[in-house]
């Protein structure tokens, strides 16, 4: 073999070996940028419900079990204590005022539960309390709350293992006819404005715009 021709097998070798690298070194920093592009995302996302979540406060009915007896039971103590806190909550309520009527009244909200259960024909204990709960992904009417933990006033029937009903009482999201599946462009307006416009744009996105983003996000 010529020097010529080894010359030419070792300059290949030297170009294929350079291409591996290359391409080895290709391939870790794609994991490296996917995997700091899903933890960028899940920051961003974080910060957006956390955001939400000081900002709402949400009530939360669970049902006794998912027998249709039980499940038609939780609307019944829903349109109870939405009926109540209607007529206690001061439309202007803030926040925090709004928290301190519910804590207020808290004993008063569990009695009118349990009282419609027993008028209902059943005789399961409710407990109401305010606390810092988590919620995965819920849509209400046509707004989508960000899982995470939200504080909620939790009414819990019996032994509370059923699919629950919730809603926002603050900005007061109950109070409306949720009917049709939407909710009012005034009321939205009372989300508006208590929300940055990064955390309102979150909250009107389609869950399914949500997915599509993030996986375009994580995927790169």
């Amino acid at each position: 073999m010529s020097e010529k021709q080894k010359d030419r097998k070792i300059w290949l070798a030297a170009a294929v070996l350079g291409l591996a690298l290359t391409l080895f070194l290709t391939g870790i920093n794609t994991v490296r940028l996917k995997r700091e592009n899903r933890e960028i995302q899940a920051r961003l996302d974080r910060e957006i419900q956390q955001g939400i979540a000081s900002e709402v406060f949400r009530l939360h009915v669970i049902a006794n079990s998912d027998k249709e007896a039980d499940q038609k039971l939780k609307l019944q103590v829903k349109n109870k204590i939405v009926e109540y806190l209607q007529q206690k909550l001061n439309p202007d309520a803030g926040l925090e005022e709004t928290k301190e009527m519910v804590l207020i009244h808290l004993q008063e909200i569990e009695e009118e539960a349990e009282k419609t259960v027993k008028e209902s024909g059943f005789d399961y204990e409710v407990h109401a309390a305010v606390e810092n709960t988590y919620f995965p992904d819920k849509t209400y009417g046509d707004c989508t709350f960000p899982a995470g933990e939200y504080e909620a006033l939790n009414v819990r029937i019996g032994k509370a293992q059923g699919h629950n009903w919730w809603c926002v009482l603050y900005p007061s999201l109950c109070f409306v006819d949720d009917t049709y599946g939407i909710v009012t462009e005034e009321k939205k307006e009372d989300l508006k404005a208590v929300l940055t416009d990064e955390e309102f744009d979150e909250i009107l996105k389609n869950p399914q715009e949500k997915l599509k983003v993030r996986i375009g996000f994580r995927w790169f």
